[in-house]
Parts: structure tokens; C-alpha cells; sequence
């Protein structure tokens, strides 16, 4: 019986030509979707419908080429609501200030934690040239401090103020550590209690050492964790200040010992050698004010250079993640609107079909907001590429910079 069925009675079927997934799902953007349920449904709705000579009408013929353009465009006007100006971020690139050159040699690296151990000893009330050994530990300290990278805590302990340098007073003496100032980044805090500094009592060196590692962390990066020693005198309270020191360097914190001597006899300045040289470190043993003065300008230039490579290497991490961040704003905007759009113009055309009333238009429109997307997809890609020029010129400048400032 179904052989006698007549072809001519089959009922006509419409097909849409959609390319698909291998799972057979139409294959399209996800934020043109809605455009092509949109397309599909006008096709559909033109299945069967009949011109009176048994021809189906098909989704070309609803337009009316001579008035679609100019309707098509006023009809697709109420479904854009946003402006994409919006979406294009302008970022503000940060180009840093560094310090200027100067003729002392600097070392690599930059510190991220600085502690700075300052002898109390009696002896450092010595002189050398006109100026106490204390008062040039204090310069010391300062020079320690000015310059250093916004970013790096430094903290200031005294050893061996307390008590005096007598028999009597040693006990109190060696047991006398004070941390003056905990670990900060506050520049003030130090530099005015450098001014608290006294020479008293003995040297506790060893305990010293072991209460700044106290202040340090854990680190995988040997030397960004620095304890700076300025000192006039060896180890007098019977610790182990090379054992402490190579513990220290060795260990958990993998800090290194710096250490400033002053007018130290040779059998001294050998063992506090052997101390820095324990912590990963260097000794400098000053005999004169002149060499006081230029190593102390050698430290503040070490710090100027620290400061600058932080401040270039922000700045240019910054400027990275700044023009990313606006890009993705950018596309992500781009997108919402673009969907948007086409879920409104999607559903009116839908609502349309069901009642019957088929615009002329119907594929003009869609082929206006197809091309105003892909306009504003276009818009977005330069904007982005643009985004990521500015910022390597901005880097390149940067480099610049911090090379000339060296």
C-alpha cells in the first residue's frame, strides 16, 4: 500500500541549510545564536506558503529590495540600547620616577627584608678622626636606610647597650638585646630611633645575629633577606657569631651577613671576616673617616639602584595588567551587547512568526545587525592590539630608563 501512495501527495519540507557539529547541532557563534534561531524560524515560516501557483514563497522573496535597507534600519534601531563607546577603556600607563646616577658602584639585587644589628658596646665611644665610632654607625644605619625600595621592611636592634662594659655589668650586658624597631616599611620610625643608639656594655654578636634572624622569613631566594652588622669589636660574650651566621645563610631565611668593622686591630677584623664570610656576606674594615664616608656613599647607591629596579619592575607590571584588565572589559562588553541584541531582535521576529505578520525586512535586518557586530567585533580587536602596543612601547621606555640611570 505505501507503494501506491502518489509522490505528488508527500507534503513539501522545508529544510534550512545550517552547517552542523558531528553531534548535528547547528554550528554557529555563540553570541550569533540567536540570529540564526532567528533566521531559521522567517525560513520556516515561509514553508507552504503558497503564491497561488503552487510555488512556495521563499525566506528572499519577504524582502522588498527597493525599501528593506532604510526600514530594515529603523526597525533594528529599537534593539540597540548600549553604547559601545562604553566599552573601550582608555588605560593610563605609569612611567616611573628613578633616581639620578652617581659615581659609587652598585650591586644586584634588591632586598625585600633588611635588618641592621648596631654594636652598643662601651668601645664604641672610641674616636675615629673626629667622630665617635657610635656617631658613625648611626650614619651607618641611615645610609642603610635612605634609598631602600618602598617595598622592603628593615628593621633596627642594638646589642650589648645595656648594663656597662665592667665585669659586673656583663651578665645584663650580653643579655641585652633590644629591637628598637620591628620589621617596617615605615622610613620615619627608623631614622629617629637611630638617634636612641648609646655605646654602654659588651658585644654579644652570636645572640645578636640569632635575634635578626628572628625577624627574617622563610625565603628560597638566597640574599633578598640582608642583616647588615656594623660593629668595632669581636665577639665578648662566648658565642658562636660564625656558627649563628652560617645557620643563618644555610638555612631557612638563606639571609647573608654584611658586616661594616671600625678601626679593628687585624686579629679582630679576621674574625669578624670569618663571620661575614660564614653568613654569604662581605667585611669592610674602615681605618679612616674618608673610607667611612665612601663606603657609606657605595651602600646609599646600592639602595638608589634597588629603589629604581622595583619601582621600573612595577611600573611595568602595572601597565601589563592595566591594558589586559581593559581588554578584557573591552571584549567582554562587546559581547554582552552583541548578545543582547540579538536576543531582543530574536524574540520580536519570533513573536512576529506566531502571529503571522511577517516583516518584508526580515533579512535585511538580520544581515544589518549580523554586520554591525561583526563591526563592533572588528572595533574590539584593534582596540586590543592597540592596548598591547602602547604597552610595550611604555616597557621598552621604561628599560630605557632604568639602563640610563645606572
Amino acid at each position: 500500500m505505501v507503494d501506491r501512495i502518489r509522490k505528488d501527495r508527500l507534503p513539501r519540507l522545508c529544510v534550512i541549510g545550517l552547517s552542523t557539529t558531528q553531534e548535528g547541532l547547528p554550528h554557529m557563534p555563540p553570541y550569533r545564536t540567536w540570529l540564526g534561531i532567528a533566521a531559521g524560524l522567517i525560513a520556516l515560516s515561509a514553508c507552504g506558503r503558497s503564491d497561488g501557483g503552487g510555488n512556495a514563497t521563499t525566506p528572499d522573496q519577504l524582502s522588498d529590495t527597493a525599501t528593506a535597507p532604510s526600514t530594515a534600519r529603523d526597525y533594528i534601531a529599537q534593539f540597540i540600547t548600549d553604547d559601545p563607546d562604553a566599552c573601550f577603556r582608555e588605560v593610563s600607563l605609569e612611567q616611573p620616577k628613578l633616581t639620578g646616577k652617581s659615581e659609587a658602584p652598585a650591586i644586584s639585587g634588591v632586598p625585600t627584608r633588611v635588618v641592621i644589628l648596631i654594636d652598643g658596646s662601651g668601645s664604641m665611644a672610641a674616636r675615629i678622626g673626629g667622630r665617635t665610632k657610635l656617631a658613625l654607625a648611626r650614619e651607618a644605619a641611615l645610609a642603610f636606610i635612605d634609598g631602600l625600595p618602598p617595598s622592603t621592611e628593615a628593621s633596627l636592634l642594638v646589642f650589648g647597650q645595656q648594663g656597662d662594659n665592667r665585669e659586673t655589668g656583663k651578665a645584663r650586658s650580653c643579655a641585652g638585646i633590644d629591637t628598637l624597631v620591628p620589621p617596617t616599611q615605615d622610613r620615619a620610625a627608623l631614622q629617629s630611633a637611630v638617634g636612641q643608639l648609646r655605646a654602654v656594655g659588651w658585644t654579644p654578636l652570636a645572640a645578636a645575629l640569632s635575634r635578626g634572624q628572628d625577624l627574617l622569613k622563610r625565603s628560597d631566594v638566597r640574599g633578598e633577606q640582608i642583616i647588615y652588622v656594623v660593629s668595632d669589636g669581636e665577639e665578648t660574650c662566648g658565642g658562636d657569631p660564625v656558627g649563628v651566621a652560617r645557620r643563618i645563610n644555610g638555612g631557612a631565611t638563606r639571609a647573608i651577613v654584611n658586616i661594616i668593622g671600625f678601626g679593628l686591630p687585624s686579629r679582630e677584623a679576621a674574625a669578624l671576616q670569618a663571620v661575614a664570610s660564614a653568613g654569604g656576606g662581605t667585611f669592610v674594615n674602615l681605618q679612616t673617616e674618608q673610607a667611612v664616608d665612601r663606603t657609606l656613599a657605595a651602600v646609599r647607591e646600592s639602595n638608589r639602584h634597588s629603589a629604581n629596579m622595583v619601582r621600573a619592575s612595577n611600573a611595568a607590571s602595572g601597565n601589563a595588567v592595566r591594558s589586559s584588565d581593559a581588554a578584557s572589559d573591552a571584549a567582554l562588553c562587546i559581547s554582552n551587547i552583541a548578545s543582547k541584541e540579538s536576543l531582543r531582535l530574536s524574540n520580536d521576529l519570533s513573536r512576529r512568526g506566531t502571529e503571522g505578520r511577517y516583516p518584508s525586512y526580515a533579512t535585511e535586518a538580520l544581515r544589518l545587525m549580523q554586520q554591525r557586530h561583526a563591526d563592533l567585533l572588528q572595533r574590539e580587536s584593534a582596540f586590543s592590539k592597540r592596548l598591547m602596543r602602547d604597552d610595550e612601547k611604555m616597557r621598552d621606555e621604561i628599560d630605557r630608563a632604568e639602563a640610563a640611570a645606572r
